[in-house]
């Protein structure tokens, strides 16, 4: 019986490596290299300029489904140091200005309430507050904005070609007009900088109809960041 809580502790706080399984706690040193790579534009998305971590598969596609399949956190932080990290490249790169410098704004990609409530809460959206606590590390200021959602009722995108995605995709947009209009306010006041960012890029529409509909409304993102490329 003394060896039972911490037996349930291991099934429930996981310690394995989330990118390839390996014992010991956190990312082992081999898929740290690999979620360091370099990150390269994704060609399917024409606007906003959109920028991978990864492939998706190895660890970046290990990492992906054990924060949105098997609910870890610590997957989800994981997938904030590498968003956090595209962002970092991008600064260097000039494509992107100096959160200590300019204020930054990360949007993450929307999704149904439904899938967020079966995952223990919005992955994308814990990724980005998880890359802005990295970001803000050194100074800075980074917030993070959560404007949109997918309606329940949305068309499954699977099987649909690239023009009926993107017109699937904005359907289905639900903004939050309130909160909305206060990052809309701040982001006019402030002359910060605003980057969407998501988990997986498929074929890209998710992004980009996503990115229309908010420089629509206000909020232009100069960027995008995912952490894997499908």
């Amino acid at each position: 019986m003394g060896g039972l809580p911490a037996e349930l502790a291991a099934l429930i706080w996981r310690r394995d490596c989330p990118g390839c399984g390996a014992p010991g706690e956190g990312v082992c040193p081999d898929c740290r290299i690999r979620l360091r790579a370099v990150p390269h534009r994704v060609g399917t998305v024409d606007w906003p300029p959109t920028f991978a971590a990864g492939p998706y598969g190895g660890p970046h596609r290990a990492v992906v489904l054990a924060a949105k399949s098997h609910h870890r956190s610590d997957a989800v932080r994981v997938l904030g140091e590498v968003t956090a990290g595209t962002v970092r490249h991008l600064v260097a790169e000039g494509a992107v200005a100096d959160p200590r410098l300019v204020p930054l704004l990360l949007l993450p990609a929307p999704t149904r309430p439904s899938a967020a409530r079966r995952r223990g809460g919005c992955v994308v959206l814990g990724a980005c507050r998880a890359a802005a606590g990295s970001l803000t590390a050194g100074g800075g200021t980074v917030r993070v904005g959560q404007v949109c959602r997918l309606a329940e009722g949305a068309r499954d995108s699977v099987g649909l070609d690239r023009v009926r995605r993107r017109e699937n995709i904005s359907a289905a947009l639900r903004f939050d007009t309130g909160t909305l209009a206060q990052q809309a306010a701040w982001v006019a006041r402030t002359g910060a900088t605003v980057v969407v960012v998501d988990d997986v890029s498929t074929t890209g529409a998710t992004v980009r109809q996503f990115s229309l509909a908010c420089a629509a409304r206000g909020l232009r993102p100069v960027a995008a960041v995912v952490v894997a490329d499908a």
